[in-house]
């Protein structure tokens, strides 16, 4: 039987605001100095300023008239240097080292907020999204490049736990330093050697779209626990400490043409129109699994939200509270049968039952198919193992709109080959895409609450 014009699919399309802001979508087809007149860098000083021991660190941008940010390119900054707890050098037998990362997965939590209104998913995990984001983003082209700027070293992958090994890890020419990563790390920083580090920061949530200045915004980040950012001897790194010192956020500012100015202020403070920004949010459930357990069902995850994609991996329980000799960044890749998602009761494709098959669906999902992997695959059965699924309609997982469906009752089903040796956490990580809407002095609102 034919459909008649009447008919329509079950399932209503989203209709997607485009924002107000015609000119701000069009800035990067224009010649710069065709939209700009001046530029400068907004540095935001991290509080409190005398104290780079300082559990928490907060960032205050005041309202300004100056013209637009460019967020996506925030660049976070610090010195570090590793002392012990009197700051006082380490001394030159002391086995401590740095984690990979130190700015980007030094911290505990990231909170956001935009005219006083927070705008990202609060996590007390924030340094394993990161993870997540660097390895489904980057690859070793563009991040080993500036490794000795950003501290992005990763431990070494590889069989016979090499990324857990801290054997000589001062003496790079011993047979024993197999963890070339980590020996690195510590030549980057140790004993009266401070790493001045620079490292991006995600601000709005890889908004694409100018940010007007005259928005009031904090950031505020919460240092991770020491046993996951100090690698090394257990009784050393005990001792010692990280300290963050004149540490700062840069931000680059831009001023439009007259005419472009005047337009937005028309709109913005005249009209009271809210500029709208496409922003990427996650979600962090972490499933305790006891010891021996072979067969895993974890009904409504999201509590009736339904990401675009999910990243699922298994950690052991030592690993994921932290312990100065185990990579807190490695995800061994689990012995599976099966691992399947469900919404609303139905699978979706593909179900994974075996490592290949979880490489080969990552590939597509990463859209790598003719570029480079940020991994082999034997170096993901050792260090990056987490199996990766897409339940958007559109598979195209970098566009910026809002997916057609953002509810539904998504689960998850795993069976292993064999149960588990040790009690371990099964991590689940949701990525949503969301739309941010704020106006002049109004409180920032998201479309979607997941």
């Amino acid at each position: 039987m034919k459909r008649t014009r009447e008919q329509v699919d079950d399932e209503p399309v989203e209709v997607h605001d485009s924002g107000f802001m015609g000119p701000m979508v069009m800035f990067p087809t224009f010649p710069h100095n065709d939209t700009f007149v001046d530029s400068r860098k907004f540095k935001l000083m991290a509080g409190p300023i005398a104290n780079p021991d300082a559990e928490e660190f907060t960032f205050k941008h005041a309202p300004n008239d100056f013209g637009v940010m460019d967020l996506k390119s925030a660049r976070i900054t610090a010195n570090i240097t590793i002392t012990t707890a009197t700051n006082v050098f380490l001394a030159l037998t002391q086995d401590v080292a740095l984690n990979q990362s130190p700015l980007r997965l030094g911290w505990k939590s990231r909170e956001v907020l935009v005219n006083n209104q927070r705008i990202n998913s609060l996590s007390s995990q924030e340094n394993e999204i990161e993870l997540i984001n660097h390895l489904t983003r980057e690859t070793p082209l563009f991040y080993k490049a500036d490794e000795d700027i950003t501290g992005c070293i990763h431990n070494t992958p590889g069989a016979a736990n090499v990324s857990d090994s801290i054997a000589e890890m001062r003496d790079p020419t011993n047979a024993a330093h197999v963890n070339k990563g980590l020996g690195k790390r510590y030549q980057l920083c140790k004993r009266a050697v401070p790493f001045r580090c620079y490292d991006f920061i995600n601000v709005m949530g890889d908004n694409k779209r100018y940010v007007v200045s005259s928005f009031e915004m904090t950031i505020r980040l919460t240092r991770l626990e020491k046993t996951k950012t100090l690698m090394g001897n257990a009784a050393h790194c005990a001792l010692a400490k990280i300290r963050y010192n004149d540490m700062q956020i840069h931000i680059q500012a831009f001023k439009p043409k007259a005419q472009l100015m005047a337009a937005i202020n028309t709109a913005m403070v005249q009209k009271g129109e809210e500029a709208k920004y496409y922003v990427r949010h996650f979600r962090y459930v972490p499933i305790a699994v006891a010891n021996g357990t072979q067969k895993i069902y974890k009904n409504d995850l999201f509590t009736g939200a339904r990401p675009t994609r999910m990243f699922i991996y298994i950690r052991t329980q030592d690993r994921y509270n932290g312990a100065h000799t185990l990579n807190p960044n490695r995800i061994i890749f689990p012995d599976i049968e099966f691992v399947g998602v469900k919404i609303n009761e139905a699978f979706i494709e593909p179900t994974i039952e075996n490592s290949k098959e979880a490489y080969i669906n990552l590939r597509k999902i990463l859209n790598r198919t003719y570029d480079d992997m940020p991994f082999n695959y034997k170096d993901y059965l050792t260090d990056y193992g987490f199996i990766a699924f897409d339940l958007s309609e559109n598979k195209d997982s970098y566009n910026q709109i809002l997916p057609n469906a953002t509810s539904g009752v998504v689960s998850l089903e795993i069976r292993l080959n064999n149960g588990l040796a040790v009690a371990s956490q099964l991590i689940v990580v949701g990525e949503f895409r969301n739309q941010l809407s704020c106006s002049y002095q109004t409180e920032a609102r998201l479309k979607f609450a997941f």
